[in-house]
């Protein structure tokens, strides 16, 4: 099972949900259990020697950045201790933010090989959506281990809620961001004889742990892609691969890869949800939160995600 569609009403129960999925993709689970930390639950799987740990929190954040959240964060094997929280190696959590049930649907890709991944799309209401996943990049260079964790955090201040390019919105591999919200992308990229090193989104150009991906900064790896929109011949859109890269120093800057089986695509021409065949391969599109909408309102403008269909 490669895409599953079902539904769920709360985040402990999509949690259940993404277990259920991951067991009949092939990963393999590591236990579901109830966090010590704070009230949630949390799920360990791996898959191909990759590890992860999704969780839910159902209290904390504020008005600009509510609460539920779902949080993903890579690590190196597993160990039953007493808080689910604490692995190996752990990157820090990509969260995601106001996924409040019940939801209207959600959507599950994965696969166990051979570079092995798990993607969630949750439509939280109708036309409304969020990201949010784990896997292995298609790795370019001389980069070691390539695990991505990404969530999706909409900024929700009036100011900014239907601003698509504010760097309020911390967005699945983009790198427009300042620091009002967690970084939501993190990879795992060792070189030159240094490990672990978990590279995230940042805003200070010294960092040398920085990660460069996305389309909406100026020097993002697709920033000139973006405003390429349909075709007035053929009405569609063009998709591209999610390129990360990392600093080596000096001022250079290394490609590390990108996410398999998932793009950036603008919708123009395409409804949330719809699914295109592209040669021998389906796809099915999603917004990056809510394509368009009035003033007031989340809108991520025509900015959105494609996911490959794995039969």
């Amino acid at each position: 099972m490669a895409y599953a569609t079902s539904a769920a009403n709360d985040p402990g129960e999509l949690l259940d949900k993404l277990r259920l999925f991951a067991q009949e993709a092939g990963w393999s689970i590591d236990g579901l259990r109830d966090r010590t930390a704070k009230p949630g639950k949390a799920l360990s799987l791996h898959a191909a020697g990759l590890y992860a740990t999704f969780f839910s929190e159902l209290t904390g954040g504020d008005g600009s950045r509510p609460p539920p959240y779902i949080g993903v964060f890579g690590h190196t094997g597993f160990a039953t201790t007493a808080n689910p929280d604490v692995q190996s190696e752990a990157s820090a959590p990509a969260w995601s933010n106001y996924l409040q049930g019940p939801y209207s649907a959600v959507h599950f890709f994965g696969r166990n090989a051979p570079r092995p991944y798990l993607h969630v799309v949750l439509e939280t209401q109708a036309g409304t959506f969020k990201h949010f996943g784990t896997g292995r990049l298609v790795a370019a260079g001389s980069v070691n281990t390539g695990q991505y964790v990404y969530g999706s955090q909409w900024f929700y201040d009036s100011r900014y809620i239907n601003s698509p390019d504010d760097y309020h919105h911390a967005i699945a591999f983009d790198d427009h961001w300042a620091n009002f919200m967690p970084p939501v992308t993190r990879v795992r990229a060792d070189f030159d004889g240094v490990a672990p090193r978990w590279h995230s989104v940042s805003d200070s150009p010294s960092d040398s742990l920085r990660l460069l991906c996305g389309w909406r900064g100026k020097a993002s790896p697709i920033n000139l892609l973006k405003d390429i929109g349909h075709s007035a011949l053929t009405g569609r859109s063009p998709t591209y691969p999610l390129w990360c890269a990392v600093p080596r120093g000096a001022d250079l800057y290394s490609d590390i890869g990108h996410p398999p089986d998932l793009r950036f695509i603008r919708l123009d021409s395409y409804a949330p949800g719809e699914e295109l065949v592209l040669g021998d391969d389906r796809w099915k599109v999603f917004p990056v939160h809510r394509k368009n909408g009035p003033a007031g309102t989340p809108n991520s403008g025509v900015y959105g995600y494609a996911y490959r269909i794995i039969e």
